[in-house]
């Protein structure tokens, strides 16, 4: 929605990004300072001003800097990542109490349900999983936000030409060290899992992209969707290698504002 409100107010009149994103950043204030005793209102003015806010104000900076629209999207993910982690550090205690109350209150609502051993194993994994439950939610939204804009633009996504830097990568070797020091082994694992989204994102490109050189039948394309979803892990290696492969031979260097 943020991005859709920056799309119209380009259209209107020349604005900076900071005229166009300023009235954004006065809800979450103004939210802190009038419910600060409310539990949960800082972390959710924070989830506003770092994963909305500075996200997309980033987003605009990136474009008025000349970057493809692809690159500007990564630098916002960027930034949504490495707040992500910094959110666990500084709510992780409110947001693990969050968590265990949730999972009272559907005790109250399914109490046999609970005690089985498979629902035991899925609430430790969603403890262990907190930072990243948030961090792809805002990841997908953010690119959700992506093809709204350039739709409004009147330029469309061509997701089978859908193609991010290459030095995103490097991010993602960079927190490979991390899993050999056991306290940070939950950054790493919440990491990764969220720094995949991109790759996941190309690496569907790349397989609409050869299935559209044998058949666009929908029946072939429902298919195609339903194994990606089978094997979303595979997806997100073929999108790492084909940024750096560029196994499509696209030689772009992406869409530009």
């Amino acid at each position: 929605m943020t991005m859709i409100y920056c799309r119209f107010s380009m259209r209107s009149i020349h604005k900076s990004p900071l005229q166009i994103m300023a009235l954004f950043f006065v809800f979450p204030i103004a939210f802190v300072l009038l419910l600060q005793r409310q539990p949960g209102v800082i972390v959710a003015a924070s989830d506003a001003v770092w994963g909305v806010g500075f996200s997309v104000l980033l987003f605009l900076f990136s474009l008025r800097g000349r970057f493809s629209f692809t690159a500007s999207m990564t630098h916002s993910a960027m930034l949504i990542i490495i707040y992500g982690v910094i959110r666990q550090f500084i709510f992780g205690s409110y947001l693990l109490l969050a968590n265990e109350q949730a999972i009272v209150d559907l005790g109250k609502l399914f109490p046999q349900m609970l005690q089985t051993s498979q629902m035991q194993q899925s609430i430790s994994l969603m403890r262990y999983m907190i930072p990243s439950s948030w961090m792809v939610p805002q990841l997908v939204a953010l690119f959700l936000g992506l093809i709204v804009f350039l739709r409004m633009s009147g330029i469309g996504l061509a997701w089978k030409e859908l193609s991010f830097p290459k030095y995103y990568n490097f991010l993602i070797l960079a927190t490979l060290p991390l899993y050999f020091f056991p306290p940070l082994r939950m950054v790493f694992i919440n990491s990764l899992i969220a720094l995949c989204v991109l790759p996941l994102i190309q690496g569907i490109g790349v397989i609409l992209h050869q299935a559209s050189r044998f058949s666009s039948n929908l029946f072939v394309m429902a298919l195609i969707a339903v194994l990606i979803t089978f094997n979303l892990i595979l997806v997100a290696l073929l999108g790492f290698a084909d940024i750096w492969l560029d196994f499509r031979k696209l030689n772009t260097k992406g869409i530009y504002a």
